[in-house]
């Protein structure tokens, strides 16, 4: 017996079908997918942040209570987050920065100029995007970090929502060191690191702006700490009652749904939610304002 083996090819027919088949069922899974990515940056994010909660707390151990400090106006020029470098397995690293100099001396560049996957959460855009600018006549482009030391909130808010007098301190100042024992408000509500993701670049609501922050030098948060402030609901301007994910000039802000990480004093680790009342806010970044704030109501 003789067998027809000739094999019978798709019709356009055919073929039409399978192909909608499949750009359905990849329609179907590229959501999940993409929930898983975000789901995983996530978790990454958290840890970053838990990670520096516990370098924190290990350098205050080694230093007699005190906490990591930044030098914005006073010379030398350094940062919160190089301190904690020993304390995060980076001791090569730490042993080369020479402290008699500023951060962006050229000396110093090298660590400057590291990425560290630990300061950079992994759901922020444009991973590769560089801080670039001068301080004292030197130029610089180096890695941003998404993370933040809480120094406590802007001048702009006093007298026009505080009252002159009203301490706006945070437990980690630029230009000056504090102990954990110098948090009168407690350590469970008072916040030592925040996330602002996204910067050099602004983003205002999701949504990336052209142009460049006003204060160009001060967002490169691996040296540095943020005072404050929250905006209106549009994201345009300060201040107003938005406390989170508005606006990420110094503020909190992530591309996480639904609010971004934050370290309390105390080391654990929490998301402020977008809708944060923003009096709330304020009380948490802020050491010794006597304000009562139970954990729960963050």
């Amino acid at each position: 017996m003789i067998r027809n083996t000739t094999r019978r090819g798709l019709t356009l027919v055919d073929a039409a079908v399978l192909i909608a088949v499949v750009g359905l069922l990849g329609g179907m899974a590229l959501p999940g997918v993409q929930k898983a990515r975000a789901t995983a940056a996530r978790s990454t994010c958290e840890q970053n942040l838990r990670r520096l909660g516990t370098a924190v707390h290990a350098y205050a151990d080694a230093n007699a209570d005190h906490l990591p400090y930044s030098h914005r106006f006073k010379a030398p020029l350094s940062g919160w987050a190089t301190l904690l470098l020993p304390h995060l397995g980076e001791e090569k690293l730490y042993r080369q920065y020479d402290w008699e100099l500023d951060w962006v001396h050229p000396d110093n560049q090298k660590l400057a100029k590291t990425h560290l996957a630990f300061f950079e959460c992994p759901a922020t855009p444009d991973p590769d995007r560089l801080m670039t600018g001068s301080e004292g006549g030197t130029k610089y482009a180096v890695p941003p970090a998404d993370y933040f030391g809480v120094s406590g909130f802007t001048d702009m808010l006093i007298p026009d929502v505080f009252p002159p007098g009203t301490s706006k301190h945070g437990a980690m100042p630029v230009d000056e060191a504090r102990k954990r024992s110098e948090i009168p408000d407690g350590l469970s509500t008072t916040l030592i690191i925040g996330e602002d993701a996204g910067r050099p670049q602004v983003w205002q609501m999701g949504v990336k702006q052209d142009k460049v922050p006003p204060n160009e030098k001060n967002t490169w948060a691996a040296w540095n700490g943020n005072y404050v402030r929250a905006y209106t609901a549009d994201g345009k301007s300060a201040p107003g009652p938005c406390a989170v994910n508005c606006n990420n000039v110094n503020i909190f802000y992530s591309f996480h749904d639904g609010g971004a990480y934050a370290v309390v004093a105390d080391g654990s680790v929490r998301f402020l939610k977008v809708g944060l009342d923003v009096y709330v806010m304020y009380a948490l970044v802020t050491r010794e304002g006597g304000e009562l704030v139970s954990p729960n109501d963050f």
